[in-house]
């Protein structure tokens, strides 16, 4: 398997309209009434999940919306096995896997599998990013485990309601934003998205595909309306940075219809 591939769900690279509900064979057996009440319930699912977790990567919440938690651990693992990548990067693969485990509600979820891969990563990796997070984590699952009462994820998901002043698909967001970059800007927390974008750029073993996004993204949640520390400057310059380094991107005509805007704004 390709790194691009390996990494594409890891740095949340997929655009968003990737990210649409899948829906099983067998669901064609039932009304269209109840299609839709599936659908439904399985997005609820991927929006409580990152409600719950803030970590959480694209692939990672649709991992728990479509009950593939084994399939996103082998995919992470992948990553974690390349020794092209940074500690950094490694570490961060380990650290999702940890996440999903632990989210309340995936159905598959595992607290032991969970806090298995937190260790596994403040032994392996230390001095990384991942590894203080992984730290809070293991705290939180034993709290979580002094409590008396236990609700499974099919039932905290029935008494679950979305936050009205989080919702992922406003308009005012550019379509093309992945959800990490929405979240980020809606929780305020760009500047850790940001830091998890500028790895890929700053890791060799990381396809050009993929830092041409990276780039991308960082434009399009440095200009979000919604970015209450939106940063114009900052915003073209990684918009000019993605037209000088990758003239032959996909990315070419939109980066340039966002950049000819961003410094039209400032002329006004």
């Amino acid at each position: 398997m390709s790194s691009a591939r390996i990494l594409l769900p890891l740095l949340c690279a997929s655009l968003l309209s990737a990210c649409s509900p899948t829906t099983p064979l067998f669901i064609a057996q039932i009304t269209t009434n109840e299609v839709v009440e599936y659908k439904t319930l399985k997005n609820n699912r991927m929006l409580a999940a990152i409600e719950d977790e803030g970590d959480l990567l694209t692939y990672s919440a649709q991992a728990i919306r479509d009950a593939k938690s084994e399939q996103a651990e082998r995919l992470y693992l992948s990553g974690y096995h390349d020794a092209k990548l940074s500690s950094e990067v490694r570490a961060i693969a380990l650290y999702q896997i940890g996440l999903l485990y632990m989210n309340r509600f995936n159905e598959q979820r595992d607290d032991n599998q969970a806090l298995n891969y937190f260790y596994q990563v403040l032994n392996q990796f230390p001095a990384s990013r991942a590894a203080a997070r992984a730290e809070a984590r293991i705290a939180l699952i034993r709290a979580r485990a002094n409590k008396p009462l236990h609700k499974t994820s099919r039932e905290l998901l029935a008494h679950w309601q979305p936050n009205q002043q989080f919702d992922l698909y406003k308009p005012s967001l550019d379509p093309d934003m992945t959800l990490l970059s929405r979240r980020a800007v809606l929780k305020n927390r760009v500047g850790e998205a940001e830091e998890l974008y500028l790895l890929a750029l700053s890791d060799s073993g990381i396809a050009a595909e993929i830092k041409q996004k990276a780039l991308y993204q960082l434009g399009l949640m440095h200009l979000a309306s919604d970015n209450r520390n939106a940063n114009r400057d900052q915003a073209i310059d990684y918009l000019r940075r993605l037209l000088a380094e990758y003239p032959q991107s996909e990315l070419k005509a939109k980066a340039a219809r966002h950049l000819d805007q961003a410094l039209n704004r400032g002329t006004l």
